[in-house]
């Protein structure tokens, strides 16, 4: 039962995929859940940050398509949350991505201790959030970052995983790092490891596609390196409430 909760629609300025056509490929590839999950960022004041203007429009489209499609189809979103901006939005959605993705005050990212202040960041942006949903491509930016440098602050991303595992938050296993040069998934293997030992368990698995032939890629990828690491499960949300799926039945 191969799922992908992270995929970007039309509705997403940086997608031009119709949300007919993720399922479409979806239902090709096999996927038994697909979550759509386009951008909602907090903070607008980014560059490339992106207000979601009518999430009605995009649930009731998510909502024709639940109707009428032979696969578990999802509302989700993406919420851009940042230290300042964390105010969830309202509707009937089925479960949150919640990403970080800005430094406030910081433009150069090739300058300074990056990792340490995303992370102090992070810790304070997820502060006081306990809807269900999975913290999303946590060392992201990798994508962006000279050589891809890796994370390097354990101390700072063991309170954040402390933090998400005390409020009944998951983690994403987001496959696109296989798609970047560093050819890794965001995170790193090391760092679902910490989640796992830190006592994790709510794990999904999302392709952060954005055309439609990404849909669902490395998806098993992903399910090998978390059997490997000893994970049982993974999850999705519907209605706000997370539904396991056993490893064993891949």
């Amino acid at each position: 039962m191969s799922i992908d909760l992270h995929n970007h629609s039309s509705f997403s300025p940086d997608s031009k995929t119709p949300v007919e056509e993720i399922v479409e490929e979806a239902i090709l590839k096999g996927l038994k859940v697909i979550g759509i999950s386009d951008h909602d960022d907090l903070d607008d004041s980014f560059p490339n940050s992106y207000r979601m203007k009518d999430p009605e429009i995009y649930l009731k489209s998510l909502s024709r398509m639940k109707e009428n499609s032979i696969v578990k189809v999802l509302a989700g979103l993406e919420v851009g949350l940042q230290s300042c901006a964390k105010t969830l939005p309202e509707g009937d959605f089925d479960y949150f991505i919640y990403s970080v993705h800005g430094i406030p005050g910081i433009k150069d990212l090739t300058s300074g201790d990056v990792w340490t202040l995303y992370l102090e960041e992070a810790i304070e942006a997820i502060s006081g959030i306990d809807r269900p949903g999975f913290f999303g491509h946590i060392d992201f930016l990798r994508r962006y970052l000279p050589g891809h440098k890796a994370l390097d602050n354990e101390e700072l991303l063991c309170e954040l995983l402390r933090k998400l595992i005390r409020a009944g938050i998951g983690i994403e296993i987001n496959t696109s790092g296989w798609r970047y040069p560093y050819k890794e998934p965001s995170p790193q293997r090391w760092i679902v490891e910490k989640y796992f030992l830190c006592g994790g368990k709510f794990v999904t698995i999302g392709s952060d596609s954005h055309r439609r032939e990404d849909v669902g890629s490395h998806v098993s990828d992903a399910v090998l390196l978390l059997k490997s690491i000893g994970f049982k499960e993974v999850f999705y949300c519907e209605k706000m409430e997370y539904k396991p799926v056993a490893l064993t039945i891949y």
